[in-house]
């Protein structure tokens, strides 16, 4: 059997790799400018930010991620004081996510450095490699949640 070097062979992992990189390069960019939230929280965070009020199925499907997830960082989120769960008044099933003054605040700040974060990322890529790669990403992202 040949040698197989996950890291090195395999797409999927060096894929798996530079989603990590960039979470863990964010989250040090975004301590050292005082943002208190981690990286995986943002989408949650951005969502109740330009859409809120939203329920919780709302946020999860637009981030597609599992609803227990986006519970587990909507609780994180209410605590920190980012966010605000209510209940539905015309829905007492459902629950309403809201964003604070002091989420907002955060949600501005990060839209503000979202851009330069993503250029110091990626700074060694042209203009029109990113964007290759921009659309090579969406193409395998429609692609995966076609067959999944």
């Amino acid at each position: 059997m040949e040698r197989c070097s996950i890291n090195k062979d395999l797409l999927l992992f060096k894929i798996f790799n530079i989603h990590k990189i960039i979470c863990n390069k964010a989250n040090k960019l975004f301590s050292k400018d005082g943002v208190n939230i981690q990286f995986e929280q943002i989408p949650v965070l951005m969502v109740a930010y330009y859409h809120g009020p939203v329920s919780q199925q709302d946020i999860a499907d637009e981030i597609v991620r599992d609803k227990s997830s986006v519970l587990r960082t909507i609780a994180s989120l209410e605590s920190s004081g980012f966010l605000k769960v209510k209940p539905d008044v015309t829905d007492k099933r459902k629950k309403l996510i809201s964003i604070t003054d002091t989420g907002a605040d955060l949600a501005k700040k990060i839209a503000g450095e979202a851009d330069a974060i993503d250029n110091q990322m990626f700074t060694n890529l042209s203009v029109a490699e990113k964007l290759i790669l921009t659309e090579l990403l969406e193409k395998c992202s429609t692609h995966l949640q076609a067959i999944t």
